[in-house]
């Protein structure tokens, strides 16, 4: 193999990657479904003095606010029998460095992918019948890469999640917005604990699947084109 084209299919399996871990976490972050089924699970609207449809009212203004289909996560609500806003300054502050890193985060993810297509095109217009040789062993040392570092990140979480999900605001933000009082906050009490490690959980099972079936469809295709 040539050192050039491997290299090059090691950036684009790492560059791909990255970005369909980036896609898995959007993914799931919103898909509304992940929310009722945890709600009920944890009996969130009881917990919180609200109903489930305005408790879903109130997640829906998040997740479009932060997908940049409205401009704030105004919402009134009846909360514990009195009509209020349900999210209060400090939550909106947090949500404002909260829909900035949603928005870094697809350029990335957008820009990844381009960049690991780009090369995926460019070593096939190269070595041709022999890409899929290529891309398979780009996909082995992505994978490992990816395994070990998620492998990490899994045991980080599942020893000490509360250290782990801490850390992970303090290295995105800049500031303690993101500690905020149960007693006061609307928020907090909506996405306890239990529910990021649900999530986190999802999202890296989902990704295990997603590469383990792309990396065999690889193997697959190079094993066909050895054969040839």
């Amino acid at each position: 193999m040539k050192r050039s084209s491997k290299c090059v299919s090691v950036v684009s399996a790492l560059c791909l990657l990255v970005a369909i871990l980036i896609g898995i976490i959007f993914m799931m972050s919103f898909n509304h479904g992940f929310y009722r089924y945890e709600y009920t699970k944890n009996h969130q609207a009881e917990v919180i003095g609200m109903s489930d449809d305005d408790l879903m009212k109130a997640t829906t203004t998040l997740l479009d606010y932060l997908d940049d289909q409205r401009d704030d996560i105004l919402v009134e609500a009846n909360v514990n029998g009195s009509t209020r806003e349900v999210f209060n300054e400090r939550e909106t502050l947090h949500m404002i460095d909260v829909k900035a890193l949603c928005m870094h985060a697809k350029f990335v993810g957008g820009l990844l992918f381009l960049a690991g297509c780009v090369c995926a095109i460019w070593l096939y217009l190269k070595e041709k019948k022999k890409s899929f040789s290529y891309y398979a062993y780009g996909m082995k040392c992505g994978v490992c890469v990816i395994v070990v570092f998620v492998s990490l990140l899994a045991v980080y979480a599942i020893a000490d999640f509360y250290d782990f999900w801490m850390n992970f605001h303090y290295l995105f933000f800049d500031n303690d917005l993101f500690i905020l009082d149960p007693n006061t906050s609307i928020m907090i009490n909506m996405f306890p604990e239990s529910f990021f490690f649900d999530l986190v959980l999802c999202i890296m099972i989902l990704y295990v699947i997603v590469i383990g079936a792309s990396y065999s469809a690889i193997q697959f295709f190079a094993k066909k084109e050895e054969k040839r």
